[in-house]
């Protein structure tokens, strides 16, 4: 496709004969299920997305459409899912864009959200002017959810939940001897990196670390010497990364240079080029994953050894597959391929869905922080290690595949 939007492609298994998404008598039944959404393949979200998710996408529908696809009740029978997949280039705006495209040209039943919650905040607008479904992926600020929206549903527990875990590992390793007692924290200014920071900065005091710093700096901040100049004298057990993937790179790179050598380092996001990119320095380094090898189902098994990944290379994946399932069970449970009554299944209180984190439901009135919050999941991130230059999860012990290697005196 040519023009100013960048169609990354169409994945589907058969030619669309029809383009109603609904079923009525004045016009034929849809022989498809079209899925809409954009994904950070370029541009500055790319580190953590990229064309590898793309292709995971890709995957995931060839093997639903292999099973049979989409129950669809009014139908009685079964449909293939077809998803339009565009290029958003990392940009709010563009991303905008293309979920109008999708609506008025692709004509698709249900929204998947973008990459990003910075993203996801603006492209959700277009889901609720249009009252069509969008079922977010990887989004968990408050300010997305506490708009009220009536047609927006996401699978994240909210963003200040993020380091739950991982300070629940802390408390876990001082209690046997670990010393860990300061923590210094360095976030971008961004809704997610803050409400990831200032959770974190909750729970490590509860914890009982002294915060010795907090700096915040400005989205895509890359020169972090005055930082590491002050962070050296301060001398903290714990740094703290609150950063999107390329700062944290730039960051780790710069410590190793001007020789800031924390006993833990916790990055928010564990992504395959970090570690790519950190090389040696990245061994040791705790971190957020939301994807844990012992959780994966048989279907997801079968997409990464068909893809001939490490399901650890994609640490946001399990998002996709609680998302996608999410979505599915919507549609197979409501009477009709109709939007509003789809809506009307995802905002059912008991609605409930078996998916590879155990029971997902949503929640709703959700008092949190001086903030009402509908819509919010229930998946939290799990604790991975870098180990032998390997991602491993150390937390929760359930899923754990290698013990957590704590700070020695």
């Amino acid at each position: 496709m040519t023009g100013r939007f960048r169609y990354v492609r169409a994945l589907t298994v058969m030619v669309v004969l029809a383009t109603s998404v609904g079923l009525s008598s004045a016009g034929p039944a849809p022989t498809t299920i079209k899925l809409g959404g954009t994904l950070a393949v370029t541009g500055p979200f790319a580190a953590e997305w990229g064309p590898v998710y793309q292709q995971f996408m890709r995957e995931w529908a060839r093997v639903v459409n292999e099973q049979g696809g989409f129950m669809v009740r009014a139908l009685g029978r079964r449909l293939p899912v077809e998803l339009m997949l565009y290029d958003d280039e990392s940009s709010a705006d563009k991303a905008v864009e293309l979920y109008e495209r999708l609506a008025a040209a692709d004509n698709v039943l249900l929204f998947f959200g973008p990459a990003t919650s910075p993203i996801t905040l603006r492209a959700s607008t277009v889901a609720e002017r249009l009252r069509i479904p969008m079922v977010a992926m990887e989004a968990n600020d408050r300010a997305i959810f506490a708009r009220n929206f009536r047609y927006l549903f996401g699978t994240l527990a909210p963003g200040i939940w993020w380091t739950r875990h991982y300070f629940d590992l802390v408390r876990q390793a001082v209690a046997e001897g670990a010393p860990l007692r300061t923590i210094a924290f360095v976030f971008e200014d961004t809704a997610h990196t803050r409400d990831v920071t200032s959770g974190a900065i909750a729970y490590a005091r509860e914890a009982g670390l002294t915060v010795v710093d907090q700096q915040v700096v400005p989205f895509g901040h890359s020169d972090f010497s005055a930082i590491l100049a002050r962070w050296r004298t301060l001398n903290p057990d714990v740094v703290f990364l609150g950063l999107w993937t390329g700062p944290s790179i730039a960051f780790i790179r710069q410590a190793r240079e001007l020789g800031l050598r924390p006993r833990e380092m916790y990055v928010r996001a564990l992504a395959f080029p970090f570690i790519q990119a950190a090389g040696t320095g990245a061994e040791g380094i705790v971190g957020a994953t939301y994807t844990a090898r012992r959780a994966l189902d048989d279907r997801s098994q079968r997409i990464f050894e068909q893809m001939n990944r490490d399901p650890y290379d994609l640490p946001w994946v399990a998002n996709r597959i609680v998302a996608l399932d999410v979505v599915r069970t919507a549609i197979e449970r409501t009477p009709s391929l109709d939007r509003e009554a789809i809506a009307e299944t995802l905002r059912r209180p008991d609605f409930e869905v078996p998916t590879i984190i155990g029971r997902f439901k949503f929640s709703w009135d959700l008092k949190l922080a001086g903030a009402t919050l509908n819509g919010h999941g229930n998946q939290t991130a799990y604790v991975a290690q870098i180990q032998d230059g390997r991602v491993r999860i150390v937390w929760p012990r359930e899923l754990a595949d290698a013990p957590y290697r704590r700070p020695s005196r």
